[in-house]
């Protein structure tokens, strides 16, 4: 999941050099027909540092996001596909 950003290459004479950006927690939406799923990731290392009851309170709030994230995605859907055109009922 850590990724560097495009736009932060190191330049030539930067080996080693830590990249400005890291990707920690990622949160997906996919949509599989009329099916919305949402889950989130969060890198390995971040993962290991954190203490129990940290982890714990993170995956209660990280849940949460993707839930909320989820449901908002799959309501956008479903009012776009209402506006598409040839939608509705004759």
């Amino acid at each position: 999941m850590a990724e560097r950003s495009p736009e932060q290459s190191p330049g030539p004479g930067a080996q080693g050099a830590a990249p400005n950006r890291i990707q920690l927690i990622n949160v997906l939406v996919v949509r599989e027909g009329e099916q919305v799923s949402s889950q989130w990731g969060i890198h390995p290392q971040l993962k290991q540092d954190l203490a129990p009851s940290e982890w714990q309170e993170l995956s209660e709030h990280m849940n949460r996001v993707t839930a909320i994230v989820g449901a908002k995605f799959a309501q956008q859907l479903s009012q776009n596909e209402g506006n598409a055109p040839g939608a509705g009922t004759a």
